[in-house]
């Protein structure tokens, strides 16, 4: 081989070397950065020219792409339960456990408890103020889970928007990333650092929707969700949603009240959840539009039976058509056409409310009677006690049909709340144990520093031995010039 010809080669050699070790010092210093692909060197023989040599042909990332895959589908999975579990938490301290002060099973336990006390002794009327205090309790507190549920779904409704528009952004900045790339391609420039952010865009739009990841030419890629629709390829879609200023329990996605989503102006308000499934979005959809309005007519049915055992003639004969029993609708009789929101309405019957001018001893002597009667008779306190304590057939909600007290109709509730969260957080904790092994797979894919270390110990070899050629050929080029 020519003096010149080894000089090519080791000189080659000389630069391959170079971009190896300053791809190792790369990986290493990204070796606690989770975003990071490890990228190795690819080399070949040079094959223009006779004398050999090496060449870099390019740089590689490396990507596990079956359990980038797994790892993304674990945290959208996660971020769904979670976004979930964060609202059942705040629904169960709307409503209460049995065991605490002031929910409405302890506000209901107060007032049967009030009534007993007060049929024992009708003649006190302290007593009797107890009875339509703790009424007027449990008629606050139903208004005020009511309410605190539509808050509920506000929020969530305007967490929807935000969601949406954050979407949209990643989903741009994604397609941008893809003409970059493109680009850079294009021109001969390295896109390794490029493909580390596009992966980090795509990982914030996989907790939000759980999609699939499609090569297209020239390294671009399209997104599609695990349901099949179409969020980005070429142009990133455009998801339109409409945040409610104030959403109430009239408000449903059915009755046009609420917005729904669409894609590039193509309408999946009939299976929102369905195409967006198992992410945050998703999440957020199902309690807006499913989880807390169940809620909703679950409260309306207990303010219901209230309503409707306190309303009947039969229970009071000083009650006429068209008269409200001890609790009204909003002061009003009930109408059982008009159920939805209720528990928002229902209201203590002003004849027995201290604070609108009512007097407590009605509560003894009937709802509209005109003036005190036997102050020992306590009938009417005792046939309210059987209205509350009797088992009768429930009229709407889960448990329709079925027979309830009131205090097991209530019970229920809060069980179905429990219940629910419970569940929630057990699937939670096995998302979020998966996503956890599935993280460390992850990481233990990246950049191994060990291997780095052995890497850059081969290539100062290498270094070495071609800086002998150069030097050998040096020595050798001097004794020739020497010799003449």
């Amino acid at each position: 081989m020519s003096f010149s010809g080894s000089i090519s080669n080791a000189l080659s050699g000389l630069r391959t070397s170079s971009l190896a070790a300053e791809l190792v010092a790369s990986n290493l210093a990204n070796a606690t950065n989770e975003n990071y692909a490890t990228r190795n060197l690819e080399i070949s023989a040079r094959t223009n020219g006779s004398s050999g040599g090496v060449e870099a042909v390019g740089v590689t990332r490396s990507v596990n792409s079956t359990l980038l895959g797994e790892w993304r589908r674990a945290q959208a999975s996660t971020a769904e339960l979670s976004t979930g579990n964060s609202y059942l938490s705040r629904v169960e301290r709307i409503f209460g456990t049995p065991q605490t002060p002031g929910s409405l099973s302890d506000l209901m336990t107060r007032f049967e408890a009030s009534l007993v006390s007060a049929a024992a002794r009708p003649d006190i009327g302290q007593r009797l103020d107890a009875v339509a205090a703790s009424a007027g309790d449990v008629a606050a507190a139903l208004r005020s889970s009511s309410s605190e549920l539509q808050t509920l779904r506000s929020e969530v409704d305007g967490a929807i928007g935000q969601t949406v528009e954050a979407l949209n952004g990643h989903l741009s900045d994604i397609a941008t990333l893809n003409s970059r790339i493109i680009s850079a391609n294009a021109n001969g420039e390295n896109t390794q650092a490029l493909h580390d952010l596009r992966q980090e865009v795509i990982d914030t739009v996989a907790e939000i929707v759980p999609l699939r990841v499609l090569p297209r030419d020239r390294e671009a890629v399209a997104l599609v969700t695990t349901a099949g629709a179409v969020l980005l390829d070429g142009s990133a879609a455009e998801l339109d949603f409409t945040p409610t200023n104030v959403v109430t329990e009239f408000r449903t996605l059915a009755n046009g009240g609420l917005s729904g989503l669409s894609i590039d102006g193509f309408d999946i308000h009939g299976d929102t959840i369905s195409r967006i499934s198992g992410g945050r979005l998703a999440a957020l959809f199902e309690l807006r539009d499913e989880t807390l309005p169940s809620y909703q007519t679950e409260v309306d049915a207990l303010a219901r039976t209230l309503v409707e055992r306190f309303q009947d003639s039969g229970l009071d004969p000083t009650i006429a058509p068209g008269d409200a029993g001890l609790f009204s609708d909003g002061g009003l009789v009930f109408d059982p056409a008009n159920e939805t929101g209720l528990s928002r309405r229902i209201a203590l019957n002003s004849q027995v409310d201290v604070e609108a001018g009512g007097a407590p001893w009605r509560l003894r002597d009937g709802l509209y009677a005109a003036t005190p009667g036997n102050s020992g008779e306590g009938g009417l306190l005792l046939s309210m006690i059987d209205r509350l304590t009797a088992s009768e057939t429930i009229a709407s909600g889960s448990q329709s049909g079925l027979s309830r007290t009131v205090a097991a109709l209530t019970g229920a509730l809060l069980s179905t709340v429990g219940a629910d969260l419970t569940r929630n957080e057990d699937r939670l904790s096995f998302a979020a144990a998966r996503s956890n092994e599935l993280t460390e797979q992850k990481l233990r894919s990246g950049v191994d520093s060990d291997t780095e270390l052995q890497k850059l110990m081969q290539i100062e070899k290498a270094y070495a031995a071609n800086a002998q050629v150069l030097r050998t050929v040096d020595e050798m080029i001097d004794v020739l010039l020497g010799i003449t």
